[in-house]
């Protein structure tokens, strides 16, 4: 019986884990997928959706700690607001950071978005490691409340902001919005032509997509009930490429399937493997399988496990 509670519990963990990270690579595929913005900052965003919320919902008690008593400024927790204002906040917050980060970034070249985006993640991964009077530098937030004290509802409720995510980004694929990024994707000199905002389209898709992605930091908090500074770092971002890449681009239901297979299997199924004598034996195997599995896929299906269905137009066109 006991063994069966420990399976339902790892199985819902690695179930959470996942649905929070399909979020972010339905924003990296609204980004890079229909958009053509390489974001190479989603951890960036995705550190500000955590600490907007945490600080925005962690209790009160959490100033009374001594550990903490000398901070300048005071420390989080003087809202204590309930859940729903920390997650609707920390989406808010990382548009807008988003947005003002897209002002002069979006005028660049794909290559140098990229670079770009990686270093605003340094530059946000910096301010939460040294403002000590916002977000307790490498100390961390704890004490994040989880909503409702129970994993099992909370799962219930990831599960129902990834369908809410899924259907907003789905929906807006289809809509003018998304001929545009299409349009743009594949060639901006034509969709220009035809009257349209290259910059404002992709400002869109760009503000979009952070936005989401302080979505899932939210849930990742509330869900950790503790975050610190080391937590959103590259390895988050380049997890989410993958599995994005793997499923396959411009395919949300393939997204889906990437995060099942990467972050599910491989990259969180796998860390309680015996560790063969060396505790750092079974990560760095897990990574090499994970870079491995990516070569090949790039290799042999580049297209991704479930690649983008092509409207009743293109098999028009390519019957032609």
């Amino acid at each position: 019986m006991e063994y069966i509670i420990s399976l339902g519990s790892w199985v819902l963990t690695i179930a959470t884990i996942v649905a929070i990270y399909c979020i972010l690579g339905l924003a990296l595929n609204l980004h890079f997928g229909y958009t053509n913005l390489p974001n190479f900052g989603i951890a960036g965003f995705f550190a500000v959706g955590a600490y907007t919320s945490a600080i925005l919902t962690v209790p009160y008690r959490f100033l009374e700690m001594e550990i903490f008593a000398g901070f300048p400024g005071g420390i989080p927790g003087r809202i204590e607001a309930p859940f729903i204002v920390g997650i609707l906040a920390a989406t808010a917050i990382a548009g807008f950071v988003g947005f003002l980060i897209g002002i002069p970034v979006l005028r660049l070249r794909e290559d140098y978005l990229a670079v770009a985006s990686i270093g605003v993640a340094e530059a946000i991964h910096y301010i939460a490691l040294n403002e000590l009077w916002l977000t307790i530098g490498s100390a961390g937030i704890r004490l994040i409340p989880m909503p409702f004290a129970n994993r099992y509802i909370y799962f219930l409720i990831v599960l129902l902001v990834l369908a809410i995510v899924y259907w907003v980004i789905s929906r807006l694929v289809r809509s003018p919005f998304g001929r545009v990024w299409k349009g743009t994707r594949e060639d901006e000199t034509v969709t220009a032509s035809l009257g349209k905002s290259i910059f404002r389209s992709r400002m869109w898709a760009w503000v979009i997509g952070c936005a989401f992605m302080g979505t899932a930091g939210s849930l990742w908090a509330h869900y950790a009930m503790a975050i610190q500074p080391g937590e959103f770092v590259p390895t988050t971002t380049f997890l989410v490429w993958i599995f994005v890449i793997v499923g396959g681009l411009r395919s949300n239901k393939g997204v889906l399937i990437g995060a099942l297979v990467i972050i599910g299997l491989f990259e969180q199924g796998t860390r309680f493997l015996p560790s063969f004598g060396a505790p750092y034996v079974v990560p760095a195997l897990r990574l090499i399988i994970i870079g491995v599995l990516l070569v090949a896929f790039i290799r042999f299906r580049p297209q991704g496990v479930l690649p983008e269905r092509a409207t009743a137009i293109e098999r028009h066109i390519e019957k032609i």
